[in-house]
């Protein structure tokens, strides 16, 4: 957990980031910061965002990514959630999508 914190968002502006998703992609599977933040930025209707990627292991010995979606804690809401689960699934539509709210 404590990598989290340690690891600055992406995007300066964000003016009190707070990680509201953190989701996993199927072994295999990986997006780029920037691909990733402009699928974010779009979800939330908003360039006041940032997002992460970190290095971590499955589980199962594999390594992968796991991500992190930040912004305003007024983000949080089931439109903005259903927005980024259909972008992240168009954009990667065979990898299975693990994602989590903060």
């Amino acid at each position: 957990m404590s990598a989290y914190l340690s690891i600055t968002p992406q995007r300066k502006s964000v003016a009190t980031p707070v990680a509201l998703y953190r989701f996993r992609l199927s072994s295999g599977y990986s997006i780029g910061k920037s691909e990733l933040l402009n699928l974010w930025s779009a979800a939330c209707r908003s360039r006041e965002v940032a997002v992460t990627r970190v290095e971590s292991a499955s589980g199962f010995g594999e390594k992968g990514h796991t991500y992190s979606l930040w912004g305003s804690a007024q983000m949080r809401g089931p439109e903005i959630e259903r927005r980024i689960r259909d972008s992240l699934v168009a954009a990667l539509p065979k990898a299975t999508i693990v994602l989590t709210h903060l």
